[in-house]
């Protein structure tokens, strides 16, 4: 049987040129990030002063049900009204309020853009110490993913992690129960790794056409 021909230098150009072209298909410039959510304050009945019976409940009970996170906004919606975000002492003593803060109709919409807590009070100090004010507990956007764990029955549960796991690993499609924001990440993890996994096996065919095997 005959020997294959030396590869010539078109066909070494050529296998070049596809690596670079999966490499720039498959694995994107910057991952993007799962957007934040948006959050009506007080649902539909908007930003207001809270019924009397309930008022030092009112705004906490509604923030109770939900997991705020970094990139998540709040939007006020109010008829003659306003809205500031203060300081902890501001949200508890109901002393800060804004010149141009004059009450009207409105909606105002804030980006939870740090861990940690956020104050919102109304301008009007009459209305903040009637209970219109709302602190809400902000958690990191990593906050919600899983922490790695090896399974037990897998053949890559060795306690150092080997240099493929970050492709091999099976818990890295695996979406966490913990809430949307993880199921986010989760999934942008396994497309890094399949898109990672495609990178090799063109790398791998190109190297084989270089060397004269295909």
């Amino acid at each position: 049987m005959a020997a294959a021909p030396p590869m010539t230098s078109s066909r070494r150009l050529f296998a070049l040129a596809a690596v670079f072209v999966l490499a720039a298909c498959c694995l994107p410039a910057a991952a993007a990030a799962p957007q934040g959510k948006q959050y009506r304050v007080g649902g539909e009945d908007g930003w207001r002063v809270p019924p009397p019976e309930g008022k030092d409940k009112y705004y906490d009970n509604w923030a109770s049900n939900i997991t705020f996170y970094v990139d998540d906004s709040l939007e006020f919606v109010y008829k003659n009204d306003s809205v500031l975000r203060v300081s902890k002492a501001g949200y508890y003593h109901c002393n800060e309020t804004a010149g141009d803060a004059a009450p009207r109709d409105g909606r105002t919409v804030f980006l939870l853009d740090a861990p940690g807590y956020a104050y919102f009070a109304s301008a009007d100090l009459q209305h903040c110490g009637m209970g219109e004010r709302l602190a809400v507990s902000v958690l990191a956007a990593t906050a919600g993913l899983p922490a790695p764990a090896p399974s037990p029955s897998s053949p890559w549960s060795s306690s150092a992690p080997g240099p493929w796991s970050w492709v091999l690993s099976p818990s890295s499609s695996a979406p966490s129960p913990s809430g949307e924001h993880s199921a986010a990440a989760a999934l942008l993890v396994a497309s890094s790794s399949a898109q990672a996994v495609v990178l090799v096996v063109a790398v791998a065919l190109a190297l084989a056409m270089a060397a004269g095997f295909v």
